[in-house]
């Protein structure tokens, strides 16, 4: 509430520094994973994904928990419910768009040819 007293000044600044923030953490995730991914498997780990079975009861007991936060957390609703809006949009697009070229760059990297 304190956000709505903001001048419209002040909401950009906010804004443009959410937006910054945001960037910073993304570029620094995608910069530095690989290269702790390849310090923990030179150290010895052993890298395997979940199984489809794990990943369906994780999603299934999130939903659960997200349901009880809609019901007791207005604030919580709304951007959920923006989020699986979003999300029902962006995976159509991402499995046209950037599976097929993630996929195909994964079996470069595996064959030598990056």
């Amino acid at each position: 509430a304190k956000y709505e007293e903001l001048s419209p000044a002040y909401k950009a600044l906010v804004h443009t520094a959410a937006q910054a923030a945001d960037a910073n953490m993304l570029q620094k995730y995608d910069f530095l994973n690989p290269a702790a991914v390849r310090r923990l498997v030179s150290a010895g780990a052993k890298l395997r994904p979940f199984s489809q079975e794990i990943l369906a009861a994780c999603s299934e007991k999130a939903n659960e928990v997200y349901g009880e936060m809609e019901a007791s957390n207005a604030p919580f609703k709304k951007i959920w419910d923006s989020i699986k809006a979003f999300r029902k949009e962006h995976y159509l697009w991402a499995q046209v768009a950037e599976y097929n070229y993630d996929t195909f760059m994964m079996v470069q990297q595996r064959s030598g040819k990056l």
